[in-house]
């Protein structure tokens, strides 16, 4: 069990890492304006996983709003994409990783991926294009939200299990040495 001053620590850490990814992916030169891999959700399903809800939506939060404004965007209509987006797919990832069935952690990355790119064609049929064309862009956002949830799952693993590992070997350290 985490006390609440390493619950805060792993909440102000996983935030400035999500933020740092965020401002970082959205410099690097896109073909498409949602195209992107998305790596700041690698710390938002970490903390889902480690600690709670709760905390993954401070994240989240916290991704959107200081990484939209270090990259200029905080005052523009894309802050509604990027917001409703990342809350509705912090949403499917919980309810995929709570649900019976047992979903692998790169299955509820990818589902969460696939629910952001979805939330975001959608918001952008009703707020500006306003024609069912926009949907011809369907396949395209399943592969790329299959393709980006799976490197982003994939790198949940390695990290969750080394960050495991780590947590482990320095409490023995801690109780051999009777700190």
């Amino acid at each position: 069990m985490k006390t609440s001053t390493e619950k805060t620590l792993i909440l102000a850490t996983y935030s400035i890492m999500a933020v740092l990814l965020f401002v970082v992916e959205s410099i690097i030169p896109k073909p498409l304006p949602f195209i992107r891999i998305g790596l700041a959700n690698v710390f938002i399903l970490l903390i889902l996983v480690q600690i709670d809800f709760f905390s993954a939506l401070v994240v989240t939060m916290t991704k959107v709003i200081i990484g939209n404004l270090f990259s200029g965007l905080l005052f523009t209509p894309l802050i509604l994409f990027s917001l409703l987006s990342s809350i509705i797919s912090l949403v499917v990832m919980y309810a995929f990783y709570k649900s019976r069935i047992s979903f692998s952690l790169i299955g509820v990355s990818i589902a969460g991926a696939i629910s952001h790119l979805l939330t975001q064609l959608v918001l952008g049929y009703f707020l500006f294009i306003h024609s069912s064309r926009i949907f011809a862009l369907f396949p395209i956002i399943l592969l790329i939200g299959l393709i980006s949830g799976l490197i982003t799952g994939i790198l949940v693993i390695i990290l969750y299990t080394n960050i495991r590992l780590s947590f482990d070997s320095s409490m023995e350290y801690c109780e051999k040495s009777n700190v």
